[in-house]
């Protein structure tokens, strides 16, 4: 099973499952499409269906791309979208009133993570996080942060936060519904480079090995002897193939 995580970019919109093709919560603050009856985030600004979702939504991409790099991750499995991430800085997304904990100015927002279900519990999220902690280090944040809900189904915009705090996130506010929640990149950083120089320091101290001399054969089967070169000599003494002077 061959997996891969890629940037997201606008072609890749199409190639994202229903209704998430379409959905501009995160974007642009319309309701979200499942069976619910209001964003739980309140204080979201919400603009009127767009005609053509799946075109703003790619327009969205675009603009974030050119803007300050892929506002997310895709992970394929052999060849197909498994699942995706949608992360940015908090202001590329839509604002969002005083009702919710506010994002730090210098972190990354993770809106949303996705997996298929046929490709859960084998990783895939984590890798998608992973993904939005290296972007949150090329961008010198502090660190990623989420809004994740208590009381989440399947299907909501939001994540779950039994599910984030196993992955290692921890509660950066509070609130009764959708706490914030945070992973540190600089000390994830720290730690993996310490993992790296703990590894090296590992691989210094293993014993090379050494070639063993495989014992050559003639076509008789009687092994041939080593063949031992010549000492040096000074122009004037010859030196015969028996060593004799």
């Amino acid at each position: 099973m061959a997996r891969a995580v890629t940037p997201l970019i606008s072609t890749d919109v199409d190639r994202l499952p229903d209704p998430c093709r379409g959905c501009l919560f995160w974007e642009l603050g319309t309701p979200c499409p499942q069976p619910r009856t209001a964003p739980v985030l309140s204080g979201l600004t919400v603009e009127d269906r767009p005609r053509e979702p799946v075109a703003r939504k790619r327009a969205w991409v675009s603009a974030r791309v050119e803007d300050s790099g892929p506002p997310g991750a895709i992970v394929e499995v052999d060849g197909q979208v498994a699942g995706f991430a949608l992360f940015a800085p908090a202001g590329s997304f839509a604002a969002r009133g005083s009702l919710v904990p506010s994002v730090d100015r210098d972190a990354l927002l993770l809106a949303t993570v996705w997996v298929r279900p046929v490709h859960r519990e084998h990783g895939l999220g984590r890798l998608l996080i992973q993904a939005a902690i290296r972007e949150a280090i090329r961008r010198d944040r502090s660190g990623v942060q989420l809004y994740a809900d208590r009381r989440w189904r399947e299907r909501a915009c939001l994540l779950p936060v039994t599910w984030a705090l196993h992955e290692g996130f921890e509660v950066r506010r509070e609130h009764p519904r959708t706490p914030l929640l945070e992973i540190d990149a600089r000390r994830t950083a720290r730690w993996a480079a310490s993992l790296e120089h703990a590894w090296d320091e590992v691989l210094a101290h293993v014993p090379r090995r050494r070639p063993v001399p495989v014992p050559r054969v003639a076509p008789n089967g009687r092994p041939v002897p080593d063949q031992v070169s010549p000492p040096p000599t000074d122009g004037n003494v010859e030196v015969s193939r028996r060593g004799n002077i």
